[in-house]
């Protein structure tokens, strides 16, 4: 029977215990962002608060891989955030027992005026890992990517989908115990697609754990132990992936797209995994 635990695990990946976080929206559907940041400087949009996710716990426990079901603009992004520590929460508590590697907006940490390789160490080192970790992993990131052509070019207005193939190989290659990854288990070409599956299992079978936000319910279904089921920021159910996924096809969607603001330089399209 699904329930909802009412303490936290001590002994958990991370805990939550009656968190949540309340972020400033803009009251417009679709904006520039040099634009929109000017308009804020003059006090021409008005921003408002809400809470995106309220009361939240839950835990995530060592090798386990938990699926955050939800629509968009149901705090399932925001939740993952918290869980990672790229969000604060404004009530409750989070608890983390290791290091979380959100692989969430990792793109836009690339910068277009470093080359290739200068990016593999800005972010490598973002991410937790050593210059002599990186200078050790560097072929492997190289050779995961295939960007070994382009080390040492700059990495420009290369595609989301260069960008995305980069900032994947880089967070993989951290080792890292835990791993917080919205909306793709597998980004890039098929070929890229399987290596992706097999390193996400072997890290998961090697009792790495995974909290994954994803529109696919076929990797939800294949990867995920559990899930919990949020909706309108609350968390309904720790269940498992199939009755989450039932009870979503219950709950309509959003009626309002709500873009909210982390910071000044933030994309509206936020909640994409790189």
């Amino acid at each position: 029977m699904p329930h909802v635990p009412l303490t936290p695990d001590l002994g958990a990946v991370v805990s939550f215990e009656g968190a949540g976080v309340r972020l400033p929206k803009l009251n417009r559907r679709k904006v520039g962002r040099s634009r929109n940041r000017l308009k804020r400087i003059r006090g021409d949009v008005a921003r408002d608060e809400v809470w995106f996710v309220r009361d939240a716990t839950f835990s995530l426990q060592p090798g386990e891989a938990l699926a955050i079901v939800g629509h968009l603009n149901s705090g399932r992004d925001q939740l993952l955030r918290l869980a990672a520590g790229t969000l604060i929460a404004d009530e409750g508590t989070v608890r983390r027992s290791v290091p979380i590697v959100p692989l969430v907006g990792l793109g836009g940490a690339l910068g277009g005026g470093y080359t290739v390789r200068q990016n593999i160490y800005l972010l490598g080192s973002l991410l937790g890992m050593t210059q002599a970790e990186i200078v050790e992993r560097l072929p492997g990131i190289v050779e995961r990517a295939d960007v070994g052509k382009i080390l040492d070019k700059f990495l420009g207005d290369s595609s989301r989908l260069v960008r995305g193939r980069i900032a994947w190989s880089i967070a993989m290659a951290t080792q890292a115990p835990a791993f917080a990854i919205s909306q793709a288990l597998t980004v890039g070409q098929p070929s890229f697609q399987q290596q992706c599956w097999e390193i996400v299992e072997e890290r998961h079978a090697a009792g790495v754990s995974f909290l994954v936000v994803s529109d696919k319910p076929s990797e939800l279904k294949r990867f995920c132990d559990r899930a919990i089921l949020i909706d309108e920021g609350r968390v309904l159910a720790d269940t498992t992936v199939e009755d989450a996924l039932d009870r979503l096809k219950d709950i309509p969607p959003p009626k309002d797209q709500v873009h909210f603001v982390i910071d000044d330089d933030d994309d509206d399209d936020d909640a994409e995994l790189i």
